[in-house]
């Protein structure tokens, strides 16, 4: 006791000498604040107060005050009301104004004679009484233990609380951890049970479990493929595109999907497609990775023979078809019958010309099929290009009694393949005339900043199921057989879409058909995308040698 007063004492010499550290202090001890700008009054109050149960930590002015307020929690302040710079009302105010020290009872201390309007004023800022000095030692130590014993309540019930809590906490760990057991116990046996390859990944991408059907199949264990062991069984060629596809995927949290050849027990390899997607928290944060690989060789072998027969099929039908076009247009000149010979003459070009159309889509299903669907990117106004390719499907448009009315904006320039996009205009406008009976149709076209948007309206509704395959290759909506064609426009439009860096849906109500297009103004610009000699743009494919859009990198 002696020795904590003499330290008190010497530390009135200097403002910052009144502060104690709380360092090494008992649980018991309960700190108290002494705000007073008189050295004598500090060292009274402290000798009064100092002892085993409370660790006194004195101010001389209000500044000094709130930066002791800032280091200690304290469970009472005693507070003279007569400071220079800042009084004890000006300080009980600031501290009132944070949550820390909102509810910290304050006892106003003051040298001078009752005051009912400055009493007043201490209850009113929060002080819980107001004293005179001298004040009586016996008093003072009873209300300081009144609020020291009520602090140490608070704290022993905020420890409780807190207990509480983390014991709560705890059980719900333990059941949350019991139920995860029990659903990944369940997960794993129905994974064996697949006849399919079944795998997990870890946030990072690192694979942590292969079901029993991986090492059947590969002959690699489930202990090897961990990690990224995995690529071992993928065929040589694949392993650099599937990694980094694989990588993309991790990166971005977008669904996994690639074809590779995986390797067999029984020799060489089979074509698989692996798919994947993100396990994610509430708040989209991956927690892993489900995945599988689907063995579809027998199909990449169909598809593989059929895109085959088209690229030779449509190669060796153009020559003829080209022959037969130019002796078509020789029987224009005006030998025969001009009038009878005339019609005749121009439905066989047009017919001819429709065959072409076909032939060069499927030539463009070959082309996609092998990522060879290049563009030649210039900068044009896709107002212009709207209108000619309505001028020319105008004739086609009033033999069914179709108007096609179109409501452009005033320029729309961007790096485009003019006749790609040609293409995209006369697929939409012939399906919508083919399919509209008739009906009127729009073509509307908005232009901004970054892109520009093509709307074709018209043609009949098309139904639910179909809307989801039509884009699909060789597909046709159901009960449009009679109507004929490959089913390739769709296809070959959204691939060529796609190229551009653009987007296009569908969407059908009971009365009309709507095809949207997007399609950025910038993307197929050389100097961005890179030239070759001969000026082609060589644009990414994606992991199934397709086209992929720029934006997607």
């Amino acid at each position: 006791m002696l020795d904590r007063q003499h330290r008190s004492s010497e530390h009135v010499q200097g403002e910052s000498a009144f502060s104690t550290s709380t360092s090494g202090v008992h649980a018991s001890e309960v700190s108290v604040l002494i705000v007073d700008d008189r050295p004598e009054d500090l060292l009274a109050m402290r000798t009064l107060l100092d002892g085993q149960e409370y660790l006194t930590i004195c101010a001389r002015s209000g500044a000094e005050a709130l930066r002791r307020l800032l280091e200690h929690d304290v469970a009472l302040i005693l507070l003279d009301v007569m400071m220079p710079d800042m009084d004890g009302f000006e300080f009980a105010s600031l501290i009132r104004q944070r949550e820390r020290s909102r509810l910290t009872p304050i006892i106003f201390l003051t040298a001078d004679s009752v005051d009912l309007k400055r009493a007043y004023r201490a209850y009113s800022v929060g002080g819980i009484d107001y004293l005179v000095k001298p004040v009586d030692s016996d008093v003072l130590r009873a209300k300081v233990a009144v609020f020291a014993d009520l602090y140490r309540k608070e704290q022993r019930i905020h420890r409780q609380a807190l207990a509480l809590q983390e014991a709560e906490r705890r059980e719900r760990a333990l059941q949350v951890a019991e139920l995860q057991h029990m659903a990944e116990r369940r997960y794993r046996n129905l994974a064996e049970a697949i006849p399919e390859i079944v795998w997990t990944a870890r946030p990072d991408g690192q694979f942590d479990y292969l079901n029993r059907r991986w090492s059947e199949q590969t002959g690699v264990s489930a202990e090897q493929a961990k990690g990224s062991g995995w690529l071992r069984a993928v065929h040589p060629d694949d392993i650099e595109r599937c990694a980094s596809a694989w990588r993309h995927a991790v990166a971005t949290g977008q669904p996994y999907s690639a074809e590779c050849r995986l390797r067999q027990v029984s020799g060489g390899y089979r074509w698989h497609w692996c798919r994947a997607v993100a396990e994610c928290d509430p708040d989209g944060h991956v927690l892993a990775w489900l995945g599988t690989f689907s063995d579809f060789e027998e199909l990449k072998q169909a598809i593989g023979a059929r895109d085959e027969f088209m690229a030779i099929a449509s190669h060796e039908l153009r020559t003829p078809l080209t022959a037969l076009k130019l002796r078509l247009q020789s029987m224009q000149r005006p030998t025969l019958t001009v009038a009878d010979l005339q019609e005749k003459v121009v439905g066989a070009i047009r017919q001819a010309g429709r065959l072409e159309r076909l032939i060069d889509n499927l030539l463009d299903v070959a082309r996609v099929t092998t990522g060879r669907l290049d563009l030649v990117p210039e900068e044009l106004d896709l107002c212009e290009v709207v209108r000619q390719v309505a001028d020319r499907v105008a004739a086609d448009a009033e033999r069914v009694g179709t108007r096609v009315e179109l409501a452009l904006c005033d320029a729309c320039v961007g790096w485009w393949d003019r006749l790609r996009l040609e293409q995209i205009l006369a697929n939409l406008l012939s399906n919508a005339i083919k399919y509209g009976e008739g009906g009127p149709i729009r073509v509307e076209l908005g232009c901004d900043v970054d892109s520009a948007e093509l709307t074709v309206v018209g043609g009949q509704p098309i139904g639910e199921a179909d809307l989801g395959k039509i884009f699909g290759r060789f597909e046709r909506a159901g009960g449009r057989r009679a109507a004929g064609g490959l089913g390739v426009g769709l296809y070959v439009t959204r691939q060529i879409v796609t190229a551009h860096g653009g987007t296009i849906e569908i969407r059908s109500d009971r009365e009309v058909t709507v095809v949207r297009v997007s399609l950025p103004r910038t993307t197929l610009r050389p100097e961005e995308e890179g030239e070759s000699c001969d000026g082609v743009a060589k644009l990414p494919t994606d992991a199934e040698g397709l086209p992929r859009s720029p934006s997607a990198e």
